[in-house]
C-alpha cells in the first residue's frame, strides 16, 4: 500500500503541534514569572490618596477645682448621722507634711483651713498632694485677724482664695473665722464670695498643748453624730495633736463613725472641670467623678 506522502505530512503536522505546545508553555511560564517578579518588586498602584495616620484617642479626664456651698447661717455641725468631720487650722506650717502622712496612713480625708499669707510656693507640692488624697482646702483669712474688728473683711477672704487658687487651681468654698469671731456682716461677705462660714462643736483646745492623752479624751467625750472637730496643724508646735489623732480616728471608726471632709458632711457638691493643667495624679475618668459633682467647662 502506498503511504509515503501521507506519513510525511502527518509527521510535519505532529512536529508543528509539538512546537506550538512548547512555545505556549514557554510563554505562559515567562508571563507568570514576570508577573510574580512585578508583584514582589513593585507595590500595587494605590486606588487613591493614602489614609491619614490614626491619632490615639485620649480619654477625657476631670480634676477637682472647688465645691458649691449653700446656706446663709454659720455651721456648727452637720446632719445628725454617724459622720464626723475634722478641720485643722492655722497652716500650712512645717509640721503640716507630717499631718498629711499621718492621714494617708489612716486613710482619712480632712479639711485644712489655711492662712493666706502662709500659702506660698514651697508648699505647692504638699497642697496638691492633699487634694490628691481627697482633703479639702479652706479659707482662714489672709492674716488671721478678728474679723468683727477688722476693716476689709472681703480682702482678707479674697486674697486667701487667690493664694490657694494660684498654686493649686482649687477655689475654697468653706471659711472658718479666726477665734470663731463672726457676725451677720462677716457671713454675708463670705457668702458673696461663695464661702460657707464653718465653726465647730468639738474643741479639745489642742493649741494649749494639754497633752496627747487629754486631747484624745476631750475629742471622744464631745463627739456626737454630725460633729465638726477643730484642731490645729499650725500656729506653734502641734506634735501633741499629731500624736493624738491616729488613736482618735481609730476609736471614732470603732464607734461606727465615718470620718469625712466638711463639704461632704454638709452636702456641698464638688466641682470638676476637664483636665488641662495641674492634672498629674489628679485627673479622673468621667466614671470615677462623684455622681453629685458639678461639671463645668475649663476656664
Amino acid at each position: 500500500m502506498w503511504s509515503g506522502p501521507t506519513t510525511r505530512s502527518g509527521g510535519r503536522i505532529l512536529a508543528l503541534a509539538v512546537l506550538a505546545l512548547v512555545l505556549t508553555v514557554f510563554v505562559v511560564k515567562a508571563t507568570s514569572t514576570r508577573g510574580a517578579a512585578r508583584g514582589a518588586s513593585a507595590p500595587a498602584k494605590p486606588a487613591g490618596p493614602p489614609a491619614p495616620a490614626r491619632t490615639p484617642t485620649l480619654t477625657a479626664r476631670y480634676r477637682l477645682v472647688g465645691c458649691r456651698s449653700h446656706g446663709v447661717g454659720a455651721y456648727l455641725h452637720g446632719p445628725r448621722r454617724r459622720e464626723v468631720a475634722i478641720g485643722f487650722d492655722d497652716g500650712p506650717s512645717r509640721e503640716t507634711p507630717a499631718f498629711v502622712r499621718m492621714l494617708e496612713r489612716s486613710h482619712t480625708s480632712v479639711t485644712f483651713f489655711m492662712i493666706g499669707k502662709l500659702v506660698s510656693a514651697p508648699y505647692k507640692a504638699m497642697l496638691l498632694r492633699e487634694l490628691r488624697d481627697g482633703d479639702v482646702l479652706g479659707d482662714h483669712t489672709f492674716t488671721h485677724p478678728d474679723l468683727t474688728r477688722t476693716v476689709g473683711v472681703s480682702a482678707q477672704l479674697e486674697q486667701t482664695i487667690r493664694a490657694i487658687r494660684s498654686l493649686t487651681g482649687y477655689a475654697p468654698c468653706v471659711f472658718r473665722p479666726p477665734y470663731g469671731a463672726y457676725d451677720e456682716s462677716v457671713m454675708r461677705t463670705a457668702r458673696s464670695l461663695g464661702l460657707a462660714t464653718v465653726l465647730w462643736n468639738v474643741d479639745p483646745s489642742d493649741y494649749l498643748q494639754p497633752g496627747t492623752g487629754i486631747i484624745e479624751r476631750r475629742i471622744l467625750a464631745q463627739v456626737r453624730p454630725g460633729s465638726i472637730i477643730i484642731s490645729h496643724d499650725g500656729g506653734g508646735s502641734r506634735r501633741q495633736t499629731l500624736a493624738a489623732y491616729p488613736a482618735v480616728i481609730a476609736r471614732l471608726r470603732a464607734r461606727g463613725y465615718r470620718v469625712v471632709t466638711i463639704p461632704q458632711l454638709l452636702g456641698f457638691r464638688p466641682v470638676y472641670v476637664p483636665c488641662s493643667r495641674l492634672c498629674e495624679g489628679m485627673g479622673l475618668p468621667r466614671r470615677k467623678v462623684p455622681h453629685d459633682a458639678v461639671i463645668e467647662e475649663a476656664p
